[in-house]
C-alpha cells in the first residue's frame, strides 16, 4: 500500500514558518508561534540531542504537537462520508491509530530540521476558520504551505489541514481512504493503519 507517502517529505516543516515574523500577529499566528517556539527550543536543546535522548525528546515534541493539531478533526475529514458509518468505538480507535501515524511520521521528519528560512505570506480569517499561507525557503526551492485552522469553544486555534504545494493533506487522505474502502472493508483499512503504526 502506497498510503502516506505523498505529503510527508515536507510535512515536518509544519510548525517552522513563523519563527522570524512577529509584527501585527493575529491571535491565530500568536498561538501557532507559541507552539513553534516550544518545538524549536526542544530541537535546539543540547540535553535532548542524540539517540540516547530520543524517547525524552520525542515525548516533549509529542506534547506540543498534541496541543496544536486536532487529530480528531483530521481523522473525521479524512474518512469523509465513511465517518458517519462508524460506531463511537470505531471512531475512537481510528483517531488513535491515524493520529499516531501522523504524529510519528511528523516527528521523524521534524528531527531532520536544519533551520530552513520561512516567510509568512498572508492570512485569511473568517469567523471560526482561518488559513495562513506561508513559504518555506530551502537552498534550492520554495515550498508553499497553507495551514487551515479552526477556533474551538475555549478560544484555541487548531490545525485541521495542510495544503502543501496546492495539495490538501486531508483531501489526499480522503481520496486514498475512499478508494480503499470501495475495494476492501473498513477492517482492512484499520489493519493497514495498525501495520503502519507498528512499523
Amino acid at each position: 500500500m502506497k498510503l502516506f507517502k505523498f505529503i510527508f517529505p515536507v510535512f515536518f516543516m509544519v510548525f517552522l514558518f513563523l519563527s522570524n515574523h512577529h509584527a501585527h500577529a493575529s491571535p491565530v499566528q500568536d498561538q501557532l508561534k507559541t507552539s513553534i517556539d516550544k518545538m524549536l527550543e526542544i530541537l535546539r536543546d543540547p540535553s535532548l540531542k542524540g539517540e540516547e535522548q530520543v524517547e525524552k525528546r520525542r515525548a516533549s515534541l509529542r506534547k506540543v504537537i498534541d496541543e496544536r493539531f486536532s487529530f480528531a478533526k483530521m481523522s473525521q475529514l479524512s474518512l469523509g462520508r465513511h465517518w458517519k458509518k462508524r460506531s463511537d468505538e470505531e471512531k475512537k480507535i481510528f483517531i488513535d491509530l491515524f493520529g499516531q501515524l501522523l504524529e510519528e511520521t511528523y516527528i521523524s521528519k521534524l528531527e531532520a530540521y536544519t533551520d530552513e528560512k520561512v516567510v509568512y505570506v498572508k492570512e485569511y480569517i473568517k469567523k471560526k476558520k482561518a488559513q495562513i499561507n506561508t513559504k518555506i525557503i530551502t537552498e534550492t526551492i520554495e515550498i508553499p504551505i497553507d495551514y487551515r485552522m479552526y477556533n474551538t469553544k475555549d478560544g484555541a486555534w487548531l490545525v485541521y489541514d495542510l495544503v502543501i504545494e496546492g495539495v490538501s493533506l486531508v483531501g489526499n487522505y480522503r481520496s486514498q481512504f475512499d478508494q480503499m474502502l470501495q475495494k476492501d472493508s473498513y477492517e482492512k483499512l484499520v489493519e493497514d493503519l495498525k501495520k503502519k503504526v507498528d512499523n
